[in-house]
């Protein structure tokens, strides 16, 4: 997803697809370092994203509230 923020059910999507392949038996170690690598990413992200949502709902009611 270049030039393009992935969204919140997106990202959330690919980490759940990430911790099913982490728990497959047959994973060699060299995959699961990568996608444990990239759910950590993942992680960041998604609290950076609901950091974000709740930052816009405290405006709003800020703004509403008066």
């Amino acid at each position: 997803m270049a030039n393009q923020q992935a969204s919140y059910q997106e990202m959330a999507n690919e980490l759940n697809d990430i911790l099913l392949e982490l728990q497959a038996e047959d994973l060699d170690i060299d995959t699961a370092v990568k996608q444990y690598e990239r759910g950590l990413e993942l992680v960041r992200e998604l609290e950076a994203y609901l950091k974000s949502a709740e930052n816009t709902v405290s405006k709003l009611k800020a703004k509403f509230s008066d």
